[in-house]
C-alpha cells in the first residue's frame, strides 16, 4: 500500500475512532476509507470491525468506569448485541445489503429532523427506571443484527432510543450505548475472523490509531456531556444521511 494512502488511511481511523466513541457513526468514516484505499468490500467491513472492536473495548471501560451506566442493562444488551451481530455477520456474507440501505436512510432522515427540531433533546433527564431493560433488550436485538449486517448509524440509534424511549441524557446514553455497541462489535468480528476476512497488516495499526481515537473520544464526551453532544450528534447523522442517500442515487 502506498504510504500516502496509509497515513490518510491511519488519520481516518483516529478520527473515526473518537466519533464513534462520543457520538456514534465512526463508521462512515472509517469503511469508506478502507474501501478507498482497495480493499475489497467483505474484507473492508471485517477490517473496520477488527479496528472499531478494540477501540470500543477501551472506551467501554472508561465509560463502565464512570459509574453513569446501568451496569445490569448494559451488560445484557452486551450479550445480545453479540449474539444477533453474528447472525448479521453471517446475513451479509451471502446476501446484498442493498434493500436495507433504504429503510436505514429514512430512518435516519427522521431521526435527524426530530432531534434538529426538538433543542432539548438529550440535555434534560428524566428517566424511566421500569423502561431501561425492556428498551435495552430491544434495541439490542434489532440493532445487534444490524451492526453485524452492515453496522454505519449503530451508535445514533441506539443513542436516540436511550433518549426517547427511556429518558437519558446524551451523556449517560452515549456511555451506555458504546457499552452495548461493543458487544455487537465482538460478535461480528468473531465470525469475519473465523472466516479469514480481516486484513491484519492494515488492521493492526488501525486498531491502534482506532483505540486512541477512542480514548480521546470517550474522554471529551464525559467532560463536556450535552454541550456539544448533541450538535455533534447532528453533524455526523447529517453526514450518514448524505452518505447513503448519494449511494441510493448512484445505484
Amino acid at each position: 500500500m502506498d504510504e500516502s494512502i496509509f497515513i490518510l488511511l491511519m488519520l481516518a481511523g483516529l478520527i473515526g475512532g473518537f466519533v464513534d466513541s462520543a457520538v456514534g457513526g465512526g463508521g462512515l468514516i472509517r469503511l469508506p476509507a478502507l474501501l478507498a484505499a482497495g480493499l475489497p468490500s467483505h474484507q473492508a467491513l471485517a477490517t473496520n470491525k477488527f479496528g472499531s472492536t478494540w477501540a470500543a473495548g477501551m472506551s467501554s471501560a472508561q465509560y463502565w468506569m464512570s459509574g453513569i451506566v446501568p451496569k445490569k442493562a448494559a451488560l445484557i444488551g452486551w450479550f445480545l448485541m453479540l449474539i444477533m451481530s453474528v447472525f448479521g455477520a453471517l446475513a451479509v456474507t451471502k446476501i446484498s445489503a442493498s434493500w436495507v440501505i433504504i429503510l436505514v436512510f429514512i430512518v435516519l432522515l427522521i431521526m435527524f429532523l426530530y432531534v434538529l427540531f426538538r433543542r432539548e433533546f438529550g440535555v434534560e433527564e428524566n428517566i424511566r427506571e421500569e423502561r431501561v431493560l425492556p428498551v435495552t433488550v430491544s434495541m439490542s436485538t434489532v440493532f445487534g443484527f444490524y451492526d453485524g449486517f452492515l453496522g454505519p448509524g449503530t451508535g445514533n440509534f441506539l443513542i436516540a432510543g436511550y433518549v426517547k424511549e427511556v429518558g437519558f441524557n446524551m451523556k449517560r446514553a452515549a456511555a451506555t450505548s458504546k457499552i452495548v455497541n461493543f458487544g455487537g462489535n465482538l460478535g461480528a468480528l468473531i465470525l469475519f475472523a473465523s472466516m479469514g476476512l480481516v486484513d491484519y497488516a492494515v488492521g493492526i495499526p488501525f486498531a491502534i490509531v482506532n483505540i486512541v481515537g477512542g480514548l480521546l473520544g470517550s474522554t471529551y464526551a464525559l467532560k463536556y456531556g450535552t454541550q456539544f453532544l448533541r450538535p455533534l450528534f447532528l453533524i455526523i447523522s447529517f453526514s450518514l444521511i448524505s452518505k447513503i442517500g448519494y449511494d441510493i442515487l448512484l445505484s
